[in-house]
């Protein structure tokens, strides 16, 4: 049975446009369909005509609906969808339940109320069902829905268009400017179909009254039921209220009404059905109304104080009466306009939250239940508190408090304010309630509201311990708004306070290392580092010890000891398994490994390291993944494999980020953009790069990647002077951490830019500095190799040129590469061995062509002519831009993998690479090939074999 055939009046356009949009989903190609209209209008009865059709065709159907209490519980709405409350004895539901709970994370990181970790579980989870077979997400109420479930929802549109999966959603029109406006917008904005669910027409209310009572209705009652406006809830109960009257007669073969006494609005009609329930019935309902628009029997019996036995006749009433409904194991009211009329009908519905809250706490209730109803109790307009409820309240908030942050981090801050709002501030308890506050406001993301909180709590702690706590807090919440400044005071302030036992002094010092490396006191960060290192291997103290273990990685890292680097990141990374570790340590520490082994030209060992940080980082959150990308597609980019940077590149800016590193991200695709000769998208990404600037200290450590941009646009634009002081600018002042060593990599550039605007003294001095890093520290055979590149260069000396061939030929690095033989070619044209010059140029030519680095091969073809080496006639060899032979090795291997049947998740785990670079490889081998969906790509390949 499909959509369009399931006889729902009036709504024949509507269901033949979800009925497209399921059989779309079915051969491959998904979509989104919004349904938005008032209540009644019967979005919910388009919704579950959809879900009938979706089973009907053998597709996994989803379905579920957002609640109003739940708006501050993450992921509650999606997780109705899921069954993740009740699917106990699938092994992925089951892990996924208890990651949404926050089991296993760390006490206390910068957090993210939309906890990225469990938006990239739940979209593997969907893109793992959708490899075997066509899904439907149905999501009603979505106005009621929780913020994580709507940022879940942005990013599942993103992916739709080529997964076989249908999302449709049900809600009430939106606010401008809300999240879901705004997800509205997006969904759109992406090729969501928005059906406007309205009034029906006069025929269309006929066949209701007809498919109601078997006849059509007469004059009187058409009268009657225009005063409903075409909204079919509201026609259904102006019949069912007469019928309750018997006030319906049929004659003639029509029905008429022989009252004009009907219901003056929808709530009123809804009202007047409640007036043929039982006491007993009506005392069931106004408890349900409490507890939101579902509930169970047993939860239903907590809140009343009687046994489940006695409920069951209550129940049973109401059900018969239409009122209330059976789903699964749950009851929910037939339309929450039936909950929301019995709920405003409750007095003093304040207390009655609180009685409420109390009972399921005595039961053990999920925390998150629980709160919800403590934080309603709190009469909140009348000043009141949650600690009105009584100590025992109290105690549950300060006993339950830290598991309900992990859970509903929100919801777990108005909890703590409305209880701190009645306890005395002098207290212990008051003290705890205050530590625990501020880790909420932490985990929420937050951050900034810690400082006034924390500061305004801390004179009235007398427990050093607790002021100690706090401290730390607020030191976390510094680093997390970008001021590792402030947070350095802290650490010093805490350990000049003489009140800390000697574990927590060095968990302040080895913090207080990683700031001082923040702003760039390296020298400073990398002693108390050592310092803690000792004493915590000592004193077997891991979380400690791998903390300052990082500082001593990143400081050997900047400072060119890449080996020590690797060593110091390779003994904390020994020593975590099975510690309290924070997984962002963990990830800052296969990052630096990563990044100190691709320099050292060990390219699949540092494409492995960053690969488990990216691992850990999605099981954990979000915290530094994009650090991961951005690190991945700089190794591509170097390496010349510049598609597969981009398709990192995107991911990493669509990720949350403090550390500035979206700004790098952006450089590096403009200077990808550049050397194709697509100024145009280079000056986009500039001008995205330099709104994405910040405050925060770290940016200094990213500059250079938008700074080459800069440059690289100046040259084109025959700018070369303004190119070099630029450069030069850079060179000498260094970026942050980013000095000596670590920009050898544009030595070269600097010799050939002062060279063409005929600055020799530039370019001898550039290279004496080279040197003079390489005597001072211990580098690298690049960092070798390029110092010869450079002083042959600017000598024109092809035999010191010569030294640095072998490691060119053999490096990882591909614009380099080609760059080298560009020089080598420019060298050998001035001396006039012209033939050998066109051998070096045409190698040039050849690695610039494997990157279409288009910009960079017209540039060495002028600079060659102007030599006195003609250009070829015949136009020289160029990688398609679409077809095939456009696709990446990887892309390739990506297809095949599609092909086979694999999903994004699986294809990850199988190249070591994340689900979302699957994804974002994906989309463009099906932009490179003019196809549409995984079906289709998996059919073009079975075709190209």
């Amino acid at each position: 049975m499909s959509v369009a055939t399931t006889g729902l009046a009036g709504r024949s356009q509507e269901m033949r446009e979800l009925d497209t949009a399921v059989t779309r989903a079915s051969s491959g190609l998904g979509q989104a369909v919004l349904l938005e209209g008032e209540p009644g209008i019967g979005k919910t009865a388009l919704l579950q005509a959809a879900a009938a059709a979706a089973r009907e065709s053998g597709m996994r159907v989803l379905h579920g609906a957002a609640e109003e209490l739940e708006q501050r519980v993450p992921f509650a709405s999606i997780g109705r969808c899921l069954g993740i409350d009740t699917a106990w004895a699938d092994p992925q539901l089951r892990a996924l339940a208890g990651q949404i709970r926050g089991e296993g994370r760390p006490d206390v990181i910068p957090g993210l109320e939309a906890d990225f970790a469990t938006v990239e579980a739940i979209l593997a989870l969907l893109d793992d069902w959708s490899s075997t077979g066509p899904v439907a997400l149905l999501i009603d109420d979505l106005q009621w829905a929780d913020n994580g479930t709507l940022v879940l929802l942005h990013q599942l549109g993103k992916a739709l268009h080529s997964m076989p999966l249908v999302l449709i959603t049900a809600f009430r029109p939106a606010a401008a400017g809300t999240e879901l406006d705004q997800l509205r917008h997006s969904l759109i904005g992406r090729g969501a179909a928005l059906i406007e669910v309205g009034p029906l027409g006069e025929h269309a209310v006929s066949q209701i009254v007809r498919g109601l009572l078997g006849a059509p209705a007469g004059p009187e009652l058409r009268r009657l039921l225009h005063d409903a406006t075409g909204n079919p809830l509201f026609v259904t109960e102006i019949v069912g209220a007469l019928e309750r009257e018997r006030a319906i007669r049929i004659a003639q073969g029509t029905v008429e009404a022989d009252s004009a006494d009907v219901p003056a609005s929808l709530a009123s009609a809804i009202i007047g059905r409640l007036d043929w329930v039982s006491p007993e019935g009506l005392e069931v309902l106004r408890t349900a109304s409490l507890l939101g628009s579902g509930f169970t029997v047993p939860e239903l019996s907590t809140v009343t104080g009687k046994p489940a036995a006695d409920l069951v006749d209550s129940v049973m009433e109401v059900v018969r009466y239409g009122l209330l409904r059976e789903q699964g194991e749950r009851l929910v009211f037939r339309h929450d306009l039936i909950r929301q009329a019995l709920y405003e009908a409750i007095p003093a519905r304040a207390a009655s939250h609180s009685a409420v809250g109390r009972a399921l706490a005595r039961s053990g209730a999920p925390v998150e239940r629980v709160a919800e109803h403590l934080l309603m109790g709190a009469d909140t307009d009348g000043g009141g508190s949650a600690a009105t409820g009584g100590d025992a309240v109290v105690d549950w908030v300060a006993d339950h408090a830290a598991a309900l942050t992990l859970r509903a981090p929100s919801l777990s801050v108005e909890l703590l304010r409305q209880t701190l709002h009645g306890t005395d501030p002098d207290t212990e308890r008051a003290g705890r309630l205050e530590i625990l506050l501020a880790s909420a406001l932490l985990w929420s993301a937050r951050a900034a509201e810690v400082q006034p909180q924390a500061e305004e709590a801390l004179p009235h702690l007398s427990d050093a311990a607790q002021r100690s706590e706090l401290l730390w807090v607020l030191a976390q919440a510094d680093v997390a708004v970008g001021r590792p400044d402030l947070a350095v005071q802290r650490a010093r302030d805490a350990l000049d306070s003489g009140t800390l036992s000697p574990p927590e002094t060095r968990r302040y010092q080895a913090f207080l290392s990683t700031c001082l490396f923040r702003f760039g006191q390296l020298d400073r960060a990398l002693a108390i580092a050592q310092e803690v290192r000792a004493d915590s291997v000592r004193y077997g103290e891991y979380h400690a010890m791998v903390d300052s273990l990082l500082t001593i990685a990143i400081v050997r890292m900047f400072h060119g000891n890449y080996r020590e680097a690797i060593e110091a990141a390779d003994q904390a990374l020994r020593n975590a398994p099975g510690q309290a570790v924070p997984a962002h340590s963990l990830i800052g520490l296969y990052i630096i490994r990563g990044r100190s082994l691709f320099e050292l030209d060990r390219t699949a060992e540092a494409h492995q390291s960053i690969a488990a940080g990216l691992q850990l980082g999605e099981r954990s959150g979000g915290m530094l993944l994009t650090l991961c990308h951005a690190s991945r597609a700089s190794f591509m980019f170097h390496a010349g494999r510049w598609d597969d940077a981009l398709a990192e590149a995107q991911v990493g800016i669509e990720l949350p980020d403090h550390l500035s590193t979206p700004r790098a991200i952006h450089g590096l695709m403009a200077l990808i953009a550049g050397f194709r000769g697509d100024f145009a998208a280079a000056d986009e990404r500039l001008a995205a790069a330099d709104s994405a600037t910040s405050s925060s200290t770290t940016t200094p450590y990213v500059e250079y990647l938008p700074r080459w941009g800069h440059e690289l646009r100046l040259e084109s634009q025959g700018r070369k002077e303004e190119a070099l002081a630029d450069l030069l600018e850079g060179w000498r002042r260094g970026f942050g951490p980013v000095q000596g060593v670590g920009l050898l990599f544009r030595a070269a550039d600097l010799v050939r830019l002062a060279l063409d605007v005929g600055d020799t003294a530039t370019a001898h001095e550039v290279i004496e500095e080279a040197e003079r890093i390489d005597d001072a520290e211990r580098t690298t055979p690049r960092a070798r190799a390029i110092i010869s590149h450079c002083r042959g260069l600017a000598d024109r000396d092809l035999g010191t040129l010569a030294e640095a061939a072998d490691y060119y030929r053999e490096t990882p690095w591909l614009l380099s590469r080609g760059q080298y033989y560009e020089d080598v070619a420019a060298v050998l044209a001035g001396a006039g061995r012209l033939e050998e010059a066109r051998t070096e140029l045409d190698r040039a030519l050849d690695v610039y062509a494997q990157m279409r680095a288009d910009w960079c091969a017209t540039c060495a073809e002028e600079r060659l002519e102007a030599a006195g080496l003609p250009k070829r006639r015949t136009d020289r060899r160029r990688r398609p831009a679409s077809g095939w032979e456009a696709l990446t090795d990887t892309e390739h291997k990506i297809a095949a993998l599609v092909a086979e049947g694999l999903s994004n998740p699986a294809i990850a785990a199988r190249m070591f690479i994340s689900r979302r670079t699957v994804q974002s490889h994906v989309s463009s081998i099906l932009a490179k090939l003019g196809l549409t969906s995984r079906v289709e790509l998996a059919t073009a390949v079975t075709r190209q074999r």
